[in-house]
């Protein structure tokens, strides 16, 4: 027997496998580069990756976020999931060197580490707070 599982479940999921796959990008693949310079041509990805995964977490927190309040009435996870979101987006900005940055790559990789972290802990609590018993 197959029980339904509600989308805000499954958008907290993904939420939490976008910012973890995210986070991964960000430190590991550097640090992969960095090791590694004869398999930087295979490693790399394209430069629209970065808005196909904001475009991906926009919905997924949405999603979570609004079955998480009408479940738990709790404000945290929405506003770690904006700080998170808007982090991403500025991480965005920079990598397109659309923002007048000293060094975008630094930018980028700090702007979306942080974001990735932010948004991880946002879908953590919203799962935690929506699944607390009592």
């Amino acid at each position: 027997m197959c029980i339904p599982v509600p989308r805000s479940r499954v958008a907290d999921l993904a939420g939490i496998t976008l910012s973890l796959g995210c986070l991964v990008h960000c430190l590991l693949l550097p640090l992969l580069l960095l090791l590694a310079p004869a398999l930087a041509p295979w490693l790399g990805l394209p430069e629209s990756f970065h808005a196909a995964v904001l475009l991906l977490a926009l919905p997924a927190a949405w999603v979570a976020m609004a079955g998480g309040w009408r479940h738990h009435r709790r404000r945290l996870p929405a506003i770690l999931a904006a700080v998170g979101l808007l982090l991403l987006a500025l991480g965005l900005a920079a990598h397109g060197q659309w923002i007048a940055l000293g060094d975008p790559e630094t930018a980028d990789r700090l702007f979306t580490s942080l974001g990735a972290l932010s948004l991880a802990s946002a879908h953590g609590l919203n799962w935690r707070f929506r699944h607390r018993r009592g």
